[in-house]
């Protein structure tokens, strides 16, 4: 799914913090020496009591920008960029996972699951594109599609679609399925939205958070409309990321990640139909 703009390419603004400033008093008439030494004393408790409000409110003045300069230091969430050269390594080095992915580019929408290896050996995508539902297995290079007449007439094949929707198909390594439809195709580009430079992440919120019942840090990127969960389990594993994509609705690209390195096993389809058959009881 080809996307209209990449959030690396966005200028990421720092969270700005203001400082107080204080303010002085005027000269007072002359007065008895009765008076001035009363006065003195007052001044001087007054002064005392002035000195102190005034280094309490710089404490927490200081306190406050530490907290808001940290981002979520403060709260025990580390900065994202602290963690995002070993969540890209992750990522990079991963044998298998599991990943939903939806959304638009304003022209196509998509829902889909991919779960597998990610050398290809093992695979399942399920995903649902502009109405067309379509599945595809992968086991030791050979392909497997089970696609709605939907599928097949956007895929090119409308004089067949009828015939080919509904069943397995088995399709083997030489008709080239895996150029378009490997595991490891589709997730390279769908992670390419993701920003691989830490300095391209400057956040505005870090907070604790939650992805399908495990605990995660949540990062909210600036100016960028983007979020991103990262495990808290000191994996540093990444979870979600959300994507805005222009003002319209339903335009945000959202992918959530599990089974990192322990995707399952699929087996093949046992009443898939060689497409050389299918073709042919066509001719």
């Amino acid at each position: 799914m080809a996307r209209h703009r990449h959030i690396t390419t966005l200028a990421l603004s720092g969270l700005l913090v203001g400082g107080l400033t204080a303010c002085g008093g005027g000269d007072e008439p002359a007065a008895t020496e009765t008076e001035s030494a009363q006065e003195s004393s007052a001044q001087e408790t007054g002064s005392s009591e002035e000195e102190s409000a005034t280094e309490e409110t710089t404490e927490e003045s200081s306190q406050e920008e530490t907290s808001e300069e940290s981002g979520g230091e403060a709260s025990g969430v580390p900065p994202l960029e602290e963690l995002w050269p070993t969540v890209i390594d992750n990522a990079n080095s991963a044998e298998s996972m599991t990943t939903t992915i939806a959304g638009s580019d304003g022209e196509m929408t998509i829902d889909a699951t991919l779960t597998g290896q990610l050398d290809d050996s093992n695979f399942q995508v399920e995903a649902t594109i502009d109405g067309g539902e379509v599945s595809i297995i992968a086991v030791e290079e050979t392909y497997y599609l089970n696609g709605d007449e939907s599928f097949w007439t956007m895929a090119g094949g409308e004089a067949q679609a009828g015939t080919l929707a509904g069943q397995w198909i088995e399709a083997p390594p030489e008709m080239g399925i895996g150029d378009s439809f490997s595991l490891s195709t589709l997730w390279e580009e769908f992670f390419g939205e993701v920003p691989t430079d830490a300095s391209d992440l400057q956040t505005s919120t870090a907070e604790m958070g939650e992805v399908d019942g495990m605990e995660a840090y949540h990062y909210v990127v600036e100016s960028d409309e983007a979020e991103i969960w990262v495990s808290a389990d000191g994996e540093d594993n990444l979870l979600r990321v959300v994507i805005a994509d222009g003002a319209e609705a339903g335009d945000d690209l959202e992918m959530n990640i599990r089974d990192w390195n322990d995707a399952p096993q699929v087996e093949a389809p046992q009443d898939a139909v060689p497409i050389e058959e299918l073709m042919g009881s066509q001719g």
